[in-house]
């Protein structure tokens, strides 16, 4: 019969204590981000003074780049490559799978670009808008560019949040808070400072990140059923 000491040895289970609670609770924020991002595209397409908006910030931040921001914003901006960030998720994921001898850590790791790759190309295809130094300001403008909303705020968001989500036994409250917001603001500002993205693309891809990462983080991973062979920490 295991002692108190010896279980209070016992490494945490995977996916301890998330950022936010297990179930964020209320649908009333989902349902606010869902309609702030669909007014978005709305008035993107039919409020023009909103794409004066966007015009007016690019070319503010093309007139105040000095060489030591732009640098800092770069880094900034590669904050959100999607690539890097589902690499590093999806190996974070396998080591908690490793340590605790249950898939369920690589289950959200998985989900996660793949429900942000479908949300993301599907609406950047449908919308069809230019970047900001080529194509067009307007929305279903019928090019090859495709940037609203930006991919890379709404992954500063997305995949910072499970990693926060699937470290959280291993890091304090602080650090899984700030994991958790500070990468998608970052992101936020350099790819905006910068140009690559219209003001308006990084707010939906903040709005966009912020809705998968929620519904991300609803499904209760500790205690959803799994074969034995498939979770063997229980």
């Amino acid at each position: 019969m295991p002692t108190g000491r010896s279980s209070r040895r016992r490494p945490p289970r995977p996916l301890g204590v998330p950022v936010l609670a297990p179930v964020p609770g209320g649908w009333w924020l989902d349902g606010l981000l869902l309609a702030a991002l669909a007014a978005l595209t709305a008035a993107l397409v039919w409020w023009r003074p909103l794409l004066r908006v966007d015009i007016v910030v690019r070319d503010w931040c093309d007139q105040h780049r000095p060489p030591p921001v732009s640098t800092m914003m770069y880094v900034f901006d590669r904050i959100g490559q999607g690539g890097a960030l589902t690499a590093v998720t999806v190996l974070v994921s396998f080591w908690l799978a490793w340590r605790h001898r249950s898939v369920r850590p690589i289950i959200p790791a998985g989900l996660a670009p793949i429900i942000s790759t479908l949300l993301i190309v599907g609406l950047k295809r449908w919308t069809s808008r230019g970047a900001p130094h080529h194509g067009s300001v307007e929305m279903f403008s019928d090019g090859w560019e495709e940037y609203y909303p930006s991919g890379h705020v709404s992954n500063g968001i997305v995949y910072f949040g499970v990693l926060a989500m699937l470290l959280a036994p291993y890091l304090p409250v602080l650090v899984r808070r700030l994991l958790m917001w500070v990468p998608g603001v970052l992101v936020f500002i350099g790819t905006t400072y910068l140009g690559y993205h219209w003001l308006t693309d990084s707010i939906g891809g903040y709005l966009l990140g912020l809705l998968i990462v929620r519904a991300l983080q609803r499904v209760p991973w500790r205690t959803m059923p799994l074969p034995r062979w498939l979770d063997r920490a229980r």
